[in-house]
């Protein structure tokens, strides 16, 4: 059970001030949140544990090297690039360009 005196003190590390009804209404609201987080923990511990999404090694395929397109067609893209290579416009660290 959630006590007043723990949301006060919850609200006075969060620099909150609130009134008598808002520490009321709060402590109502956060009883209710740990009790329905009790409830989803009771349901998830007769479950099996999740493993997520894996692909079986099995399923995947062999890498094949296959044909390769011409340097210069695929340069061709981009006016013919820089040096051989695809032009990069630099980023300043904000972010900006």
């Amino acid at each position: 059970m959630i006590e007043k005196k723990e949301v006060e003190w919850l609200a006075r590390l969060a620099k909150l001030k609130l009134s008598d009804d808002e520490l009321e209404s709060l402590t109502e609201d956060m009883e209710e949140i740990v009790e329905f987080a009790g409830r989803i923990d009771s349901a998830v511990s007769g479950t099996e544990a999740y493993r997520g999404v894996v692909t079986p090694v099995e399923a995947l395929r062999e890498d094949v090297v296959g044909e390769c397109s011409p340097q210069d067609l695929v340069l061709s893209n981009v006016n013919g690039g820089e040096n051989g290579y695809f032009p990069v416009k630099r980023r300043k660290p904000d972010g900006n360009r």
